[in-house]
């Protein structure tokens, strides 16, 4: 028996499914990431074996600078259509890739947007489902569990039903998906409806730790809620710019938005540079656009990829784009952090971090600016976070999130 693990998306919905794969590899297991071609190598230097769906990560960031995908991308319900357009596009191939790698028995861990083709090969191959998420999404009363807060009001039954229609809306995003593999197999495709209620008789992982989203108790009786799937602390070599940099005055502050970046307009280092000049705060920032690593200016050092849990620790502070993953490492860190969010579940990391205390008020990602950057970075790095950082970072990094995953899986019978 495999365990597939069918991870489409950005980086941050990728590496947390290679990073299980790769333990339970490393534990004796046989398991397989299927993900956008472009993860290869994020596969390979996890330890993970992987098989590429035939869709490209990247190609989803294009449509954002296509016409009209600024203004769509602007909106929750513009990014929802871009993203079911694209999976429509890859639906094809993908579903054909994930039919063929997956065998009866074996069992198959997916994410919100293929937790239907989960389903379907459940329906079409005698797969065992499990969905993971990586945030609070599943329907609740509780305002503070879900990442369409912004959207509760004090009504617990208002707060259910438009929660459950959040749901049904992210289930139906993925059903092309699972569609294109029970048209292969010829049997009845679903509705949005149909498919999220086949989909929730199986279980769900709540991959987040409840400092960030803390358990609702009202969520189902299939629900179990484990942590970040945080692998092993890797061997940085970190490169000798970066570290003379660190060396050469107080620490500087990280400043970076994730892979979905070039969304929101954040393809170039204009802005990043005038809120150091502005400011007088040191940054440590992606190579973005054009940018090659080095230095960009006097007070901004950009870099190439490098491990959160050995950069985030070094730093005054953390300043990103509230992507689950990056969250939880800021957290981990023991420095204020704080999120300028794009959408999806980021203005709820967002909100999270405000409320646990460990960084100041933010701003959408339209509201960007140097001086709206500038002014957060002032924030901060002003002391007042430090304390309270550094305490919940101390609770975080106690959390084992991998550990309470697998020996899940092993109780349900996931791991063979």
């Amino acid at each position: 028996m495999t365990v597939v693990l069918i991870a489409l998306g950005s980086r941050g919905d990728v590496q947390p499914l290679a990073t299980l794969a790769a333990e339970i590899t490393r534990r004796g297991g046989s398991a397989l990431v299927l993900a956008p071609d472009d993860f290869a190598g994020l596969c390979a230097e996890l330890g993970a074996d992987f098989v590429p769906l035939g869709a490209d990560s990247r190609d989803a960031v294009d449509m954002t600078h296509a016409r009209f995908g600024k203004q769509l991308f602007g909106s929750i319900w513009g990014q929802a259509w871009l993203l079911r357009r694209w999976v429509r596009t890859v639906a094809p191939v993908a579903a054909r890739t994930a039919a063929d790698a997956v065998q009866p028995g074996d069992s198959v861990l997916a994410g919100v947007l293929t937790r239907d083709l989960a389903a379907s090969l459940a329906q079409t191959r005698g797969a065992r489902p499990l969905t993971v998420l990586f945030t609070g999404q599943l329907p609740t009363a509780f305002r503070e569990s879900h990442f369409g807060f912004e959207f509760f009001r004090e009504s617990a039954a208002y707060n259910r039903a438009g929660s459950r229609f959040g749901w049904r809306i992210a289930n139906s995003l993925g059903l092309p998906l699972g569609n294109a593999v029970r048209r292969r197999a010829g049997i009845r495709t679903r509705r949005a409806r149909r498919a999220t209620s086949d989909a929730d008789r199986h279980p769900v992982l709540i991959a987040a730790s409840p400092l960030v989203v803390p358990t609702a108790p009202d969520w189902p009786a299939t629900a179990r809620q484990t942590g970040y799937l945080t692998g092993p602390e890797p061997d940085v070599r970190a490169p000798a710019e970066l570290v003379d940099f660190l060396a050469a005055g107080k620490p500087p502050t990280y400043v970076g938005f994730g892979s979905l970046g070039p969304s929101g307009a954040h393809n170039d280092l204009g802005v990043v540079v005038a809120a150091s000049r502005r400011s007088g705060i040191r940054i440590v920032t992606p190579a973005v656009g054009s940018a090659r690593p080095g230095l960009v200016d006097e007070g901004v050092l950009a870099i190439d990829p490098i491990a959160h849990s050995w950069l985030f620790p070094r730093m005054a502070g953390v300043v990103h784009h509230g992507g689950a993953g990056t969250t939880w490492a800021g957290l981990r860190s023991g420095v204020p952090s704080a999120a300028i969010p794009f959408g999806v579940d980021q203005p709820y990391h967002a909100h999270r971090l405000t409320s646990l205390g460990v960084g100041p008020d933010t701003f959408p990602v339209q509201q960007l600016s140097s001086e709206s950057l500038a002014g957060l970075l002032a924030q901060i790095t002003e002391g007042r976070y430090a304390a309270r950082a550094a305490e919940l970072g101390t609770l975080a990094r106690a959390e084992d999130g991998l550990g309470a995953t697998l020996a899940y899986l092993d109780e349900a019978g996931y791991l063979g």
